[in-house]
């Protein structure tokens, strides 16, 4: 993963024992899909809409004491526990297909995603005020002024990953055209530019200024520090969200430097040739493991009717799972949006830029 030769850093070629390891084009889709039989999709249907009538007081969006127990979800426990599996030890990344979206109304469709994130880990803060569930659809903004997020907009969105250990999409409607899911293993992205420009790979490996576009706690710091590449106890991970590293030159007011842009190029160069494409469709559920793979969506065009847009509903999770990057505020990030009390503890050791970009040393 790397080493440390007379100070300096040297990043070495990773294996599956690291993290996930694979191309697109190794990649069957029978490899990463697992179905629901049709037989099934009635019972699973009429559950959901009883849980969703016994739930007809609580807060899907917030309420964080939902339980596996509250919805109960028939013939969902085996292909639910070979999804967290390939997560957890195949692929890291898996979609689920035939939940009967289409026979479902909206607050069900929510009520099946929270029951869905109960079974497969804790579910994780998108915000600052505790949202748990986010609606991925067009806005009509665009990224760029530090508050808009990703799942906002219809724009071609880089490879990136997402907040906490994993993230859960469910399909309830299409794009009319483009929208196309892809996914990247980070370890594979990693070894291609090793083999191109290690020193780009070495950049990645420092630490830099992240900020959480409206989430930090009035008076507290505006970044917190993380490397990209990152290896720890034997085990690979990744956090890059590129818009994101972008916009912070402006909250810093420190450029990032030539061979740190270079680098983000790179990856995404090089994810974009090893990436595996996939259409979500009505009633697909995806898990993308954020510590190992890296996502991105094409850009789309929606029907001229509104009430035929894209529509997906996201949870965030964080999994039964070893800690794969070291300090509170890495262990906090796993959990979603870093809570106040760990954005002020942090702030006791939080040092802003420097004209370089990035702080001393290798992770």
């Amino acid at each position: 993963m790397a080493e440390t030769i007379d100070s300096i850093f040297i990043p070495t070629e990773l294996t599956a024992g690291h993290a996930p390891l694979w191309t697109g084009r190794e990649l069957h889709p029978d490899a990463y899909l697992q179905r629901i039989d049709d037989a099934h999709r009635a019972d699973l249907a009429a559950a959901v809409r009883a849980a969703s009538a016994r739930l007809a007081s609580r807060d899907l969006f917030h309420d964080r004491d939902l339980t596996d127990q509250d919805v109960l979800l028939p013939h969902l426990d085996a292909p639910l526990a070979a999804l967290a599996t390939a997560v957890a030890v195949g692929h890291g990344f898996a979609v689920l297909r035939g939940l009967p979206v289409e026979d479902l109304d909206d607050r069900e469709c929510l009520v099946l995603i929270r029951g869905i994130a109960a079974r497969l880990g804790r579910i994780a803060t998108q915000s600052r005020d505790g949202q748990l569930v986010r609606r991925v659809r067009a806005s009509g903004r665009q990224l760029g002024d530090g508050r808009v997020r990703g799942h906002q907009t219809a724009e071609r969105l880089w490879f990136h990953t997402d907040g906490a250990d994993a993230t859960l999409l469910l399909c309830r409607r299409p794009a009319d055209r483009g929208g196309m899911s892809r996914v990247a293993s980070a370890a594979a992205v990693h070894n291609a530019m090793l083999a191109s420009a290690p020193n780009l790979v070495a950049e990645l490996y420092q630490p830099f200024h992240f900020h959480m576009a409206g989430g930090n706690i009035p008076g507290g710091p505006p970044t917190f520090l993380s490397p990209i590449f990152c290896a720890y106890r034997g085990l690979f991970s990744v956090r890059f969200v590129r818009h994101t590293l972008l916009e912070t030159q402006t909250v810093t007011g420190v450029p990032l430097s030539p061979t740190a842009l270079a680098a983000f190029d790179l990856l995404d160069e090089v994810a974009d040739q090893l990436a595996c494409d996939m259409e979500l469709r009505p009633g697909d559920l995806q898990i993308v493991h954020n510590h190992c793979v890296l996502h991105s969506r094409t850009a789309y065009t929606d029907a001229p009717d509104p009430r035929q847009a894209r529509h997906l509903l996201r949870c965030w999770i964080t999994l039964p799972a070893p800690d794969r990057r070291p300090g509170a505020v890495e262990q906090g990030l796993r959990g979603g949006w870093l809570t106040d009390d760990l954005q002020q503890a942090a702030a006791s050791t939080w040092t802003p830029p420097t004209a370089a970009g990035l702080a001393d040393g290798p992770t």
